[in-house]
């Protein structure tokens, strides 16, 4: 008989060649320091890299691994959702493979859920860089639209490390359309109309030298226009 999992943590993953192994072995090295047994659940979203060559050598290398091949891309809000309904553990949680956000964070995460919190997640301190202003502007007016537009406390709805209790999680997934980087906001806009606890909890963001997916301005807008959308459709319930 499978004992229970404590954890498991949801990884999408696109284009994530040069960085994963080593990423996921900080992941092990911190999680095997803890208490909690745990599962990873890689989500390989359509890259055109070899990323998909290095989760089947991670799958063969370390325990409790599991993985999800999308054979087209949807975006890291639907690879994360693919990853929690495959997920058997307690508490339920995603990080990035990048590690911008360290896994160092994750056990303290646990610790919040373990003792009053449905959600918890690693609200960003971001270190102006001049190279990544777009960036981070764009993060600054995102969330600020967020939280006046919706009406939720100020919360890094996009933080790339947050961590659910199970009972808690799976009710929002069946409430979020999204399958981009709107993701986050769905979910974490219906948690907050449902009166859940969030607890966020300060952690370093350290910009890794990588080329990003994001576009400043076409998906600035996209994701704009996505808020509107998505505050009209609350207006009507």
């Amino acid at each position: 008989m499978n004992q229970p999992i404590d954890v498991s943590i949801a990884i999408p993953c696109y284009q994530e060649e040069n960085h994963i192994l080593e990423n996921v072995k900080e992941i092990y090295r911190v999680m095997d320091g803890t208490k909690y047994s745990f599962e990873i659940i890689f989500v390989e979203d359509a890259s055109s890299d070899n990323t998909k060559e290095k989760i089947f050598e991670i799958a063969r290398t370390f325990p409790n691994v599991k993985y999800l091949l999308h054979e087209k891309n949807i975006g890291k809000g639907g690879a994360i959702a693919s990853g929690v309904k495959i997920a058997s553990g307690k508490y339920i949680g995603h990080i990035d493979i990048d590690l911008e956000i360290s896994a160092e964070y994750i056990p303290k995460l646990l610790a919040e859920l373990e003792s009053e919190y449905d959600i918890a997640l690693v609200k960003r301190k971001i270190n102006f860089n001049p190279k990544f202003i777009l960036r981070d502007a764009g993060g600054i007016i995102h969330r600020t639209f967020v939280k006046n537009f919706l009406s939720i406390p100020a919360t890094d709805v996009q933080s790339g490390c947050k961590f659910f209790r199970r009972e808690a999680l799976l009710p929002l997934l069946d409430k979020v359309q999204s399958k981009g980087w709107f993701f986050d906001v769905e979910v974490m806009t219906h948690a907050y109309k449902k009166n859940y606890r969030v607890k966020q909890i300060p952690g370093f963001y350290i910009r890794r030298r990588k080329k990003s997916t994001v576009n400043f301005f076409s998906d600035g807008i996209k994701q704009f226009n996505d808020l509107l959308k998505f505050r009209k459709l609350l207006k009507k319930k």
